[in-house]
């Protein structure tokens, strides 16, 4: 059987990190691709899914763009990856197990992708914003320096907005998000 590994390091050229796949300690995608950041690869990636899975992207950091997928079978003890013309076979709980384990693995994270993490987990449970026309996409430390800015869609439209923090604290970004939650989604 194949053992199934990861590593997470930051990628430069997209401005994000990525996630590589290792398959017996060699990483799978090679020179030419980027791997999956971590918040995509927790969406695309799944220890129970079948079919083609997206695992990696093309080296200008889009996803879309010459995408890698592997094609993945599960059977009662294995799972079996074809991927870039080879055959991999894992152990299915071993799999699993490496799969389940990014989820949880945050020692990636800088300061900037720690609070983008716990800011994302606050919206989700705030229902002040959640009505049938208003969807969340994501928030940003990463599109202009000392600024969170936030995605959502209203009404079919992307509407962003922004908010300063410091940079250097948790504690900040969260009063900072507190304050706009406040302003933007609170009844009048």
């Amino acid at each position: 059987m194949n053992q199934l590994s990861y590593q997470i390091g930051s990628s430069v050229f997209s401005n994000d990190h990525e996630v590589r796949v290792l398959i017996d300690g060699d990483d799978v995608l090679g020179p030419d691709y980027l791997g999956l950041d971590p918040v995509d690869f927790l969406e695309f990636v799944k220890p129970d899914k079948v079919g083609l899975m997206l695992v990696g992207r093309c080296d200008c950091g889009c996803i879309g763009c010459c995408d890698v997928f592997a094609d993945v079978t599960l059977a009662d003890h294995q799972v079996t990856w074809k991927l870039s013309g080879q055959t991999y076979q894992f152990e299915i709980s071993a799999y699993k197990s490496t799969l389940s384990a990014i989820a949880f693995d945050h020692s990636w994270e800088d300061i900037n992708r720690r609070v983008e993490r716990i800011l994302t987990e606050r919206i989700q449970i705030d229902d002040r914003w959640a009505k049938d026309d208003v969807h969340f996409n994501w928030v940003s430390t990463r599109c202009s320096r000392h600024q969170l800015t936030y995605s959502f869609t209203i009404s079919g439209e992307q509407v962003t907005f922004a908010t300063g923090w410091d940079s250097q604290t948790e504690a900040d970004a969260i009063a900072a998000h507190d304050r706009l939650f406040l302003k933007k989604f609170t009844k009048k």
